[in-house]
């Protein structure tokens, strides 16, 4: 009786450490790609790290570069570039409820701002930036999105977590709950990335890049997220409480190689300094089939196809959100921050915001030289030639 009950309990606990199973899924089959040219109308580039943007607001967050006593952040307009207003605040420790240890994430909703210091706490301040309260917590992530449903602030997590031969993503919802810490209310779904040590191979570590990765994020009532060495994504309805698995037969996944690890970063990541003698860089061992899962304007989510190696470029095909009918692909530029989000530890900080209707791509790159260059974000404006924005 008592082994019929262990075993019982085992197989709960692998049922439950899967994730739930979709309630439903969907196929998009073979799909005629048609590649839309751009005009690149202007770029504008701010020193410092991207924490978010507003596209409804027109704004653009921006943490400035080696903070002394103070973190100083630029709201942007995202139509002008103009920096409509700087907000500082003092650099502290991770336990200080009001002091900075790293903001990495900004985001506003339902007239607030909503500030995420590093992984340990949230700051909560109104729309004029005078604060409010903090909450505090230590998750690691891969991603985090906030919304509002029901008149309560909720956020979906990309929570990591380490294993000996994996690494797993737990798609979570918590409850924001004023002056107290957050309320845990639902896992979603749990996924898992392939581990790559960091052990010594020749005196040389091993660092991965071109790496499986996870995002997320709130839309229109649903919670989209996605795995890219899975051939799929899902939504969750926050209304129905239904998953759907979202089948991407159209892609059909490239293997890349340690060589093609190395072409990119040596031009575009600067992971590291590093060179044929103290490094080696890996690739991922199995295919990717995407490498990057997005928001990308009015009823558009985006997913980046393909890699452009001698380009150092992506191809973002567009879909409709709710049909899940295809409009269109572009190319476009890809940088550090891209990529950064593509290596082993990924930990959801390299942020890229896309609007195809607004035609306002941001994202973060590096200038200068390895030994001494400097994080920036870029505004680029395009426009999408014989076609919409």
């Amino acid at each position: 009786m008592k082994i019929w009950a262990l075993s019982l309990l085992i197989v709960l606990s692998i049922t439950i450490s899967c994730g739930k199973a979709p309630d439903s899924s969907f196929k998009i089959s073979d799909v005629n790609l048609h590649i839309k040219d751009i005009e690149i109308i202007s770029t504008k580039m701010f020193e410092g790290f991207l924490l978010g943007t507003d596209f409804d607001r027109n704004e653009l967050y921006v943490k400035s570069l080696y903070p002394d006593d103070f973190y100083s952040i630029g709201i942007i307009d995202l139509e002008t570039g103009n920096v409509i207003k700087t907000f500082k605040r003092r650099k502290g420790s991770s336990q200080s409820p009001t002091d900075l240890y790293n903001p990495a994430y900004m985001q506003f909703l339902d007239n607030k701002y909503y500030l995420v210091d590093w992984f340990h706490k949230i700051l909560v301040f109104d729309h004029k930036l005078s604060y409010l309260y903090t909450n505090i917590f230590h998750i690691p992530r891969y991603f985090i999105d906030f919304y509002k449903r029901n008149g309560k602030q909720f956020f979906v997590l990309g929570n990591r977590r380490f294993r000996p031969k994996k690494t797993n993503c737990l798609v979570e919802i918590y409850q924001m709950i004023e002056r107290r810490r957050q309320k845990f209310r639902k896992k979603l779904y749990e996924t898992s990335h392939k581990a790559l040590y960091y052990t010594w191979d020749s005196k040389r570590p091993l660092y991965g890049v071109l790496w499986s990765s996870s995002w997320g994020f709130e839309k229109d009532g649903k919670i989209y997220f996605a795995n890219s060495n899975e051939k799929q994504y899902f939504v969750y309805d926050l209304e129905k409480e239904n998953l759907a698995a979202v089948e991407l037969h159209y892609l059909k996944g490239k293997k890349y190689s340690d060589k093609d690890a190395i072409t990119l970063c040596m031009s575009k990541c600067y992971i590291a300094d590093f060179d044929d003698d103290n490094i080696t860089l890996k690739a991922h061992p199995d295919k990717l089939y995407y490498f990057g899962f997005y928001d990308v304007g009015e009823n558009k989510i985006g997913i980046a196809g393909d890699l452009g190696l001698e380009k150092t470029n992506f191809r973002l095909d567009i879909f409709k959100a709710d049909s899940r009918e295809y409009l269109k692909s572009i190319w476009l530029p890809l940088g550090h921050g891209f990529l950064r989000r593509l290596i082993f530890n990924a930990r959801g900080l390299f942020l890229t915001r896309i609007d195809v209707d607004k035609g306002i791509y941001v994202w973060m790159d590096v200038e200068g030289e390895v030994e001494d260059f400097e994080f920036t974000v870029k505004l680029t404006r395009f426009r999408i030639k014989n076609g919409n924005r």
